[in-house]
């Protein structure tokens, strides 16, 4: 896990300057060591690359970077892990790994001998630049889940890739637009990074899933076209059908996914939040009898409705092991006092506003114990119909289908197995709303209401219905802030749920079998059976991770919250925000009044923070003509 940076451009002296701005300010990526490379190609033409090492595998100076192949022709900066790295080994030529090679080494030899037809070999999370000097071409590449952040942007010179925007920032001394078809869905609908746009108008990201391969002697310059490497079983038209796949399957290649992922030579926790994703990873951890020097953290709240506490201690009893645990609710806030800090790391607002933050207090828990790899729950709930709204898309498909009976029976039976049906909120419902309606009913300006223009996918097929949230609305988001949170302590952050070999299979799944007898998960919760208590197995709520931001919003935060929006906003003057109309709002909102909830106005608070502090780097706002 590491940081990694990028610039073509004319060879000039300040290129050396450029590239090590880049390093440096990505410097909490990797700090165990830093490298830069340049290549002189043409008179018109230079690469510089950079990287920033955080060492997990091999944390030996073999494995540092940027690694060049024996010969001296090939370059590789990489930043991930590829988990299989020993299986993959076993196919490459013994000689070309140096001893004790860790995933790093591997990665280079499969690229050479391989080319671009490696990355399918790969089980794992990157983001890499792989260079060939004698025929000058660059070959770019992420992962198939974008778990690993890599952007670009290019200007009348230069061409600038790096993990993070600020590092791009930082060498191309750029002002740019806001974007506000990236900023209006957050805003109204708390949307982010559901493609390759981002909040700067100019940069964006790489495409998950994909490579490119760049020839840096060409003419024509930089035109982005990237190739898949990777297609969900969802884009080649495969259907799911009932009876394909057994709880046995899934329990056996989900505890394989969590077995690569303790691959470290480091130590290794992981994040408890007394939910079935989480628990069911250490319980897979302990029947892989891999518990040695496992530490567990988790977040606890006095909330009750958020508080999760029981069932992390439940499920830590179960494995004799006792959590280390932070308290949200304790001084709120100190945690508003590390927004705009936050915010610098994550390079747009922070997903979910306060709970992001508190997401950022459990990781330097983490650190403050020596840990440099935590596994994680992220991407079960998109996959296996977790989320509440979910049982309403699969009812509404088998209503569709004038499968009434069956719709009835799914009813009926959730209601008195689960709590599904008694925990739906209408907030939570509002981002389904139609998009001008919703852009319109908020405080948005009416200049800006035409550029929410999301498609949720509402009115199609179930399986579409997962696989959006999977790639756009939902795990996406979730791993930027996962990754930019646990960066900024040097800490990596696996997610075995996201192996893309469980991610094919539980694809294959029928809709059918993840709400068997009115359960959401259930071929889960049936594939996890002794793993976890069964009290855990068979939970009837849902709370997720989450503060108690309407009641901070009406209380602790209002204070700060009234001068906010009393001040002179950057997003008022951006003519994004109604800043009148966004007070009444909220003074609605406080008298427990109106259908906007904390959130709203926690991500407006957000937003303005981060225009705050990338304030140099702003120059304004896309127009509508645009």
């Amino acid at each position: 896990m590491c940081g990694v940076s990028g610039i073509v451009s004319p060879p000039t002296n300040d290129l050396q300057d450029a590239i090590s701005s880049m390093v440096s300010v990505m410097h909490h990526r990797g700090p165990d060591g830093q490298g830069t490379f340049i290549d002189r190609i043409s008179e018109m033409v230079a690469l510089a690359l950079g990287h920033n090492r955080l060492a997990v595998i091999d944390v030996t100076e073999n494995a540092a970077q940027p690694m060049k192949s024996r010969d001296g022709r090939f370059v590789l900066i990489y930043n991930g892990e590829v988990y299989n790295y020993k299986e993959v080994a076993q196919d490459l030529d013994r000689r070309d790994l140096p001893d004790g090679f860790g995933d790093t080494a591997v990665v280079l030899a499969a690229l050479i001998k391989w080319g671009p037809q490696a990355l399918s070999r790969f089980n794992g999370m990157w983001a890499l630049l792989f260079y060939d000097i004698q025929e000058k071409t660059l070959l770019v590449s992420r992962d198939r889940f974008g778990v690993k952040p890599l952007y670009f942007y290019r200007d009348e010179k230069s061409l600038y890739f790096a993990s993070e925007i600020k590092a791009i920032l930082a060498a191309s001394e750029a002002r740019m637009a806001v974007n506000p078809d990236v900023a209006v869905p957050y805003l109204t609908r708390g949307l982010l990074n559901l493609g390759d746009e981002t909040f700067f108008a100019n940069i964006r990201q790489f495409a998950p899933a994909s490579y490119q391969l760049i020839d840096l002697r060409s003419q024509q310059g930089f035109r982005y076209s990237p190739v898949r490497f990777w297609h969900h079983p969802f884009e080649q038209g495969q259907k799911p059908s009932a009876g394909r796949v057994s709880p046995d399957d899934v329990r056996d290649l989900f505890i394989d996914a969590v077995k690569l992922r303790l691959r470290s030579d480091v130590p290794i926790g992981m994040l408890l939040s007394g939910g079935i994703d989480s628990s069911a990873i250490l319980g897979g951890i302990a029947a892989l009898q891999a518990m040695s020097g496992l530490t567990i953290f988790s977040v606890t709240s006095d909330d009750p409705a958020a508080n999760e506490e029981p069932f992390i201690d439940q499920m830590a009893r179960y494995v004799d092991l006792t959590p280390l645990k932070v308290n949200v609710s304790q001084e709120p806030l100190a945690l508003l006092d590390r927004l705009s800090d936050a915010t610098w790391f994550n390079d747009e607002p922070v997903l979910g506003g306060i709970a992001g933050i508190a997401y950022l207090r459990l990781i330097e828990a983490a650190r403050a114990r020596g840990i440099k790899v935590l596994l994680s729950g992220q991407g079960a709930d998109e996959q296996l119909g977790g989320y509440h709204k979910f049982l309403y898309f699969w009812l509404l498909t088998l209503l569709k289908a004038n499968r009434y009976v069956e719709a009835l029976k799914i009813l009926f039976q959730s209601a008195w197995q689960s709590s599904t049906l008694y925990e739906f909120r209408l907030g939570e419902a509002m981002r389904y709303i139609g998009r001008r309606r919703l852009a319109s009913a908020t405080f948005i300006a009416p200049a800006y209401q035409e550029r929410d223009d999301i498609d949720l996918g509402l009115q199609d097929s179930y399986e579409r219905r997962e696989w959006i949230d999977l790639t756009s609305t939902s795990v996406p988001a979730l791993l930027h802030c996962e990754d930019r949170m646990s960066m900024s302590q040097s800490i990596e952050v696996r997610v075995p749920f996201l192996d893309f070999r469980l991610v094919e299979l539980l694809a294959r799944v029928h809709p059918s079998e993840k709400f068997d007898g009115g359960w959401t998960k259930s071929i889960f919760r049936k594939a996890i059976s002794g793993l976890v208590p069964r009290e855990i197995q068979y939970r009837r709520d849902k709370k997720g991770f989450s503060v108690p931001e309407d009641h901070w919003m009406k209380g602790a935060f209002r204070s700060r919250t009234m001068k906010m929006f009393h001040s002179e906003m950057m997003a008022e003057d951006l003519g994004l925000i109604d800043r009148k109309l966004l007070l009444c709002l909220y003074e609605r909102f406080v008298a427990g009044r109106g259908y906007l909830n904390g959130r709203h106005f926690c991500r407006v608070y957000a937003f303005e923070s981060f225009l705050r502090r990338f304030a140099t780097n702003i120059s304004g706002c896309e127009s509508q003509s645009s």
